[in-house]
């Protein structure tokens, strides 16, 4: 993987970043799109999809993985609108493609010594825009046991009775008693499959969109992951063509950013690195409502700075557990007479518990994303902080959620403190 180059002083075992390295950028969800293209990524007319990469593979190939491909390719062309997407192999039987007889085409999914070759021949070849290079930087079955474990449900009986002289009464006679219950051991196939898409501009080789996803679910097979992130990545995709800041009053005051420091295992990692980046400036953008975001270099009549203190994923084992719903037995017809003299029909519904009522769950292990930041709002002018705030969030599927719930509180807090004031 070609690492961007990261400015920044290492502090102890943080890496102190700067932000104003980076120009106006968006974030949707966990897709950010780069700026430093000549046309921006949400103006790409065409692109061209190469075949999906393995691992440590320095090409993807035409023949390998041609059912990923296939479907990537149908569902980005279905979902994503405005863009023509070109493919290779079993992709280019659709009859209108012009390029489907071209052997320089053919020739595309070669090896080359630099993106920059790439984007040449990408470009002279095809005219297109930009080139997306997926990628399964690492996948994994894990078989997970939920032993065989004894517990103790509640069992119990009881009737309702509907129309009765009293109206609807319900859980009447109502009686419990303890059962010892064996839960057998199952196993579930656990898929974990990490990917990364990248979206290069074709006139300069340059990234221009980058997007990294994690599946982690109980399923039969890899396709369910696969089909989860590509889900994903067209859902967001699909959004970016309507990502913009608020409008926000005229004199409304101004906001830039300035560094941060991250934790050391994130500082080397490329894609932490953009997450993190993407969402402090995209979720000033869509939060803000009284207060203007300046993305140049220092700039701001205010400024947004602190420390990413907790960056990190794990696993929780959730023990296996039986519960009961009783199952209707009977029902018993009765009349009654009122005060008055008139008679009436009402129901007796019984209900009871047996070992067939008794549903198991298996144990199975969730998974989490959590992030800590510590966050400070500063006057450019004196250097004086006016506002902090500390805050932990956890997501279940994504870093750039997690982080997105912290931020969203603390810019509405923002546009609190300094925003323009209605008139």
């Amino acid at each position: 993987m070609n690492l961007k180059k990261i400015t920044g002083l290492i502090l102890a075992s943080l890496l102190f970043i700067g932000l104003e390295g980076i120009s106006t950028s968006y974030a949707i969800g966990n897709i950010w799109m780069d700026e430093h293209a000549d046309i921006q990524a949400k103006q790409y007319k065409k692109v061209v999809l190469f075949p999906l990469r393995y691992l440590n593979a320095e090409d993807g190939k035409v023949d390998e993985f041609q059912g990923y491909n296939n479907y990537l390719h149908k569902q980005i062309n279905k979902h994503v609108k405005r863009i023509n997407f070109l493919g290779f192999g079993n992709q280019l039987e659709e009859k209108k493609h012009i390029l489907r007889d071209n052997p320089q085409y053919d020739s595309l999914p070669r090896h080359f010594n630099s993106e920059e070759e790439r984007a040449k021949a990408v470009y002279d070849i095809t005219a297109a825009d930009g080139y997306l290079l997926p990628h399964i930087r690492w996948e994994k079955e894990r078989i997970d046991v939920s032993p065989a474990t004894w517990t103790t449900v509640t069992m119990e009986s009881y009737y309702d009775e509907i129309n009765g002289p009293d109206g609807d009464q319900y859980k009447l006679n109502h009686q419990t008693w303890k059962h010892s219950h064996l839960i057998p051991e199952h196993q579930s196939k656990l898929q974990m499959l990490d990917m990364d898409f990248t979206l290069y501009d074709a006139y300069t080789g340059k990234k221009a969109m980058t997007r990294i996803d994690y599946y982690r679910g109980y399923a039969d097979n890899q396709w369910t992951a696969f089909k989860s992130i590509t889900h994903y990545l067209t859902k967001d995709w699909s959004k970016l063509h309507k990502d913009k800041d608020r409008d926000v009053p005229a004199g409304a005051p101004t906001l830039g950013f300035r560094n941060f420091s991250l934790p050391w295992s994130a500082s080397q990692d490329e894609f932490a690195i953009k997450t993190i980046y993407y969402a402090i400036k995209d979720e000033a953008g869509d939060t803000l409502k009284k207060v203007k975001v300046d993305y140049s270099p220092d700039g701001g009549q205010y400024y947004v700075t602190g420390d990413v203190t907790r960056y990190d994923r794990g696993e929780t084992w959730n023990p296996p557990y039986a519960m009961v719903s009783p199952h209707h037995t009977s029902t018993q017809k009765f009349t009654w007479t009122d005060n008055k003299g008139y008679s009436h029909t009402g129901e007796r519904r019984y209900y009871s518990s047996n070992d067939d009522d008794i549903t198991d769950h298996f144990g199975y292990y969730s998974f989490w994303y959590t992030v800590s930041m510590n966050l400070r709002l500063v006057d450019a002018s004196t250097g004086n902080v006016i506002y902090s705030e500390s805050n932990e969030d956890t997501d279940p599927d994504f870093y750039g959620d997690a982080l997105r719930h912290i931020l969203n509180k603390f810019y509405k807090n923002v546009d609190k403190l300094i925003g323009i004031k209605d008139k």
